[in-house]
């Protein structure tokens, strides 16, 4: 499989009133064709931000890109301009916002939005825009999409919605779909149908897909691999089976113990986690996560950690895994 993207040492900050906001610190992975990375974590650790950094859709001031490359289909976009950016949005990589209400135009018929995305980037006719406007709206199994296409946004639920985004962003043909929290505004029922559809087209195009969430249920049976972020860094990266049955970072760790389980009874709590994370505006020297970790040290306090690979293509970002580690500290389960 080719790769599609790679993201190098990328640091991104906000210059504001109260000074520079380090919201990306380091970021570094990479995806390949036909692979569904999802990016996990809490809500300000930074996965929103890097994955509209990938699109360049951070307004710029205040957002600033301060290092690192961002290698997509073969080409840095990092200085890339706006006129550049504008033909790499759709025909390279698309994204799907998590409130399609405020994406899609009100004014406009769904099918007139779709045909406008196709006709701005292929070269097509507008019967042939037309038509393949009906295919798309059909490929994410909107019914009587003939009759659908000339409605408006409003006359679809929340749930078709969602899935004209989905076809407005599947428009251009584009190597990469971003998918940034596209199930948050939506029940439990519809988000399984949502992510399903993503997984099939995925499949069916052999599109890459970056999924972007703070629910790690939601990328259960739909990621190939899995990144978890905290405070702008990526803290722990795998396959997906060894991010859920083999976690190497407390953080992970955590996470995974505070969704709920078929095995759990009727009067066990929900594991939360301690603290809040730190403030970007003065990140903290070591682990982000230290004043939050039962199993903190010292060193964690001191200096960030090193990246260890805990197994093959296993990667975690702490101090436990380090051969100097004491054994009763490197065996402890957060």
């Amino acid at each position: 499989m080719s790769k599609i993207l790679e993201v190098k040492d990328l640091h991104v900050s906000f210059d504001t009133y109260a000074g520079e906001v380090k919201a990306v610190r380091g970021v570094s992975f990479d995806l390949h064709e036909g692979e569904v990375l999802a990016i996990v974590g809490e809500s300000g650790c930074g996965k929103s931000v890097t994955a509209q950094t990938i699109m360049k859709l951070n307004p710029m001031p205040p957002a600033r890109i301060v290092n690192g490359e961002i290698i997509l289909c073969d080409k840095d976009i990092v200085n890339a301009t706006e006129k550049e950016m504008m033909a790499i949005r759709g025909k390279d990589v698309s994204m799907i916002f998590q409130d399609p209400m405020t994406c899609l135009n009100p004014t406009m018929q769904v099918g007139k939005q779709l045909t406008e995305a196709i006709r701005n980037h292929r070269k097509m006719t507008k019967e042939e825009a037309h038509k393949e406007a009906i295919r798309l709206l059909e490929l994410v199994r909107i019914p009587n999409p003939e009759q659908r296409a000339k409605q408006y946004p409003h006359e679809f639920s929340g749930g078709m919605r969602q899935r004209v985004m989905i076809a407005m962003a599947l428009s251009c043909a584009p190597k990469l779909l971003i998918a940034d929290e596209p199930t948050t505004a939506l029940d439990v029922t519809i988000q399984a149908q949502i992510m399903e559809l993503l997984k099939e087209i995925g499949k069916k195009t052999n599109t890459a897909i970056i999924m972007i969430t703070h629910d790690l249920g939601v990328v259960a049976s739909m990621a190939d691999r899995v990144v978890v972020m905290y405070a702008g860094k990526v803290v722990e990266s795998g396959v997906a089976r060894d991010i859920f049955y083999h976690p190497a970072h407390p953080y992970t760790k955590a996470l995974l113990k505070s969704l709920p389980t078929t095995e759990m009874s009727r009067d066990e709590r929900l594991v939360s986690i301690p603290g809040t994370p730190p403030d970007l505006l003065n990140p903290p020297v070591g682990c982000p996560f230290a004043s939050r970790c039962k199993y903190a040290m010292k060193i964690c306090y001191e200096a960030p950690p090193a990246e260890f690979e805990v197994g093959k293509g296993h990667h975690g970002s702490c101090w436990l895994p380090h051969p100097d580690c004491p054994k009763d500290q490197a065996g402890g389960e957060q």
